[in-house]
């Protein structure tokens, strides 16, 4: 059974939706570079990126489909996160972007980690429906400073699809 894998065809930065975000570092049609949300002192500084574009289906069978992303996560809390915080968040829609489900969301960062954050999607999904965004955000309060690092890599639709009958030769 083979497996299609279909990348986004846009971004936009700072994601639209988030209003007060800044851009990210080195977007692409498929992540972000590392990009580092930073506060000194008191206030808050946002980050974001959207993906959107998906390809439709691939024709056949569909087994399966599962939205991946690849990330890195690494941050800075000066008071350990006593009054300071940072945030890094995946979401997704299904929905052209009426909503946005959670698909991560790490806070007080402190140590670097990475991983691969996945769902499975509905076998008859539209996949031109589908948007995939990140927020990053560090807040600090005075005397102190948050900050929180992140890379995204490889978004991406994995879709299983059955094989095809051979067709007998007679």
């Amino acid at each position: 059974m083979p497996i299609i894998t279909l990348n986004p065809t846009s971004n936009t930065t700072p994601d639209p939706g988030q209003v007060g975000s800044l851009a990210v570092t080195g977007n692409t049609n498929t992540g972000h570079a590392s990009t580092t949300a930073l506060k000194n002192g008191a206030g808050e500084q946002t980050k974001s990126c959207l993906w959107t574009g998906f390809p439709a289906a691939p024709p056949g069978q569909i087994l399966g489909a599962t939205l991946k992303v690849d990330w890195q996560q690494n941050g800075s809390l000066t008071d350990g996160g006593t009054s300071t915080s940072n945030l890094f968040e995946i979401d997704y829609s299904i929905n052209g972007g009426s909503t946005f489900p959670l698909l991560r969301q790490d806070t007080l960062i402190q140590s670097l980690s990475s991983g691969t954050s996945s769902v499975s999607l509905s076998l008859t999904q539209d996949l031109t429906q589908v948007r995939v965004r990140d927020t990053l955000d560090a807040i600090g309060v005075a005397g102190e400073s948050a900050s929180v690092t992140v890379t995204i890599s490889n978004i991406r639709i994995e879709v299983q699809i059955a094989d095809r009958e051979p067709i007998a030769l007679m």
